[in-house]
């Protein structure tokens, strides 16, 4: 950014208010964002973050960034009318430049700049994967777009889809930012240096090998047919599912009886970063097979931990594993068994997609992002 631009103020307040409700998916990128934000040295910009009043969880904010309550909460049926009424009585966003960043797709009301980020528009295709709550707040994603003065998207296949779908969006408006895995690991001329982490006291059972899934259960994610693909595996291959329950989820464990794999599938839920920090690294891969993603941070975060992964090839998952991960056909749960198969019992395969992940979540990083959405915050102050 040119050094006039960066002399500028800039006083951005990052909605974090979806924490209180949702702890995976669109909070885990905002709370890592914020973190990494938090550690640039740019001169006179000032970052605060806009909770929900009742959010308790504050240890990961960082102690430089401030923090603002709100009364109006994610995703009220008014938001884009009352948040906007409350910001301005509190005083907020008042600066000459001042820049409102929502990363859950839709912003509201006011005289402030505008930056949204889009993480990815399946549902606008297949509003059948969402609820009726949903489709009413996403509805605004259109209005969003228009008013927006910039629009992140998280992969370069979401911002197609941006400009396929939605034509209140200005192409110049959009701009590519990646997210990475959490940077907590030490990696030494390629080698992965770490103590074993020690899992939750719930997991200490986890004295198996297993396959991983991280990700919201709902039927865009294609559990079905990962257990599909489990049903032709050996039965000492057992799998474990992590994320907590989302919209019209799936009887997945009647799935599983059906197909008699019950006894080899563990439904974990939501767990803590710690703790699923320790599943990575214990999984002996990560297996993400979504009929769409407008990202995919679970390949990054396994990838990051010498875990290969296996994932399928829709939506952005081929750009961000590129050839790190062995990819299948969505719907194909034989070819998806193949490949879990191979890495399961091959060990010199293992070892290559290890080391090629290694080297591909490398290439990305929470400070890049950082950099480059500080970038698109100066952007939007024109």
């Amino acid at each position: 950014m040119s050094r006039v631009a960066d002399r500028k103020p800039c006083s951005v307040l990052v909605d974090c208010r979806l924490m209180y409700y949702r702890k995976a998916g669109v909070s885990y990128y905002t709370r890592r964002l914020v973190r990494a934000l938090a550690g640039l040295q740019a001169p006179r910009f000032a970052l605060r973050i806009l909770l929900d009043r009742r959010d308790a969880d504050t240890g990961w904010v960082p102690p430089n960034v401030g923090v603002v309550r709100a009364a109006t909460p994610a995703h009220h049926r008014y938001e884009h009318v009352a948040l906007p009424v409350e910001l301005a009585a509190r005083g907020l966003l008042r600066a000459p430049h001042a820049v409102l960043h929502s990363p859950d797709f839709v912003t509201c009301w006011g005289r402030f700049r505008k930056v949204i980020t889009i993480h990815d528009l399946y549902f606008m295709e297949h509003p059948e994967v969402m609820s009726a709550d949903g489709m009413r707040y996403y509805s605004r994603i259109r209005w969003s777009a228009s008013v927006a003065d910039r629009i992140i998207a998280v992969s370069h296949f979401t911002r197609q889809d941006i400009l396929r779908l939605i034509p209140e969006a200005a192409p110049e408006k959009v701009v590519v930012v990646h997210e990475a895995a959490d940077e907590k690991l030490k990696i030494e001329n390629g080698e992965l240096k770490r103590e074993w982490p020690t899992p939750h006291s719930q997991f200490s059972i986890f004295n198996f090998q297993f396959i991983l899934f991280v990700g919201t259960l709902e039927p865009r994610k294609n559990l079905s047919t990962l257990l599909r693909a489990l049903a032709r595996l050996p039965a000492e291959v057992r799998l474990v599912v992590v994320g907590a329950v989302g919209w019209r989820n799936e009887a997945l464990g009647d799935v599983a009886r059906e197909l008699g794999v019950a006894d080899r599938v563990t439904f974990a839920g939501w767990v803590s970063d710690d703790e699923l920090d320790a599943l990575y690294c214990r999984a002996r891969l990560l297996v993400m097979p979504s009929l769409s993603e407008g990202f995919g941070l679970p390949v990054l975060e396994a990838m990051s931990r010498g875990t290969p992964v296996v994932c399928s090839s829709a939506g952005s998952l081929p750009e961000i594993a590129a050839d790190a991960a062995l990819l299948h056909e969505p719907m194909d749960d034989a070819e998806l068994a193949q490949h879990i198969h191979a890495l399961w019992m091959d060990d010199a395969l293992h070892a290559e997609y290890a080391r090629r992940g290694l080297a591909r979540a490398q290439r990305f990083s929470w400070a890049r992002a950082a950099r480059e959405t500080l970038a698109v915050y100066r952007e939007a102050l024109g």
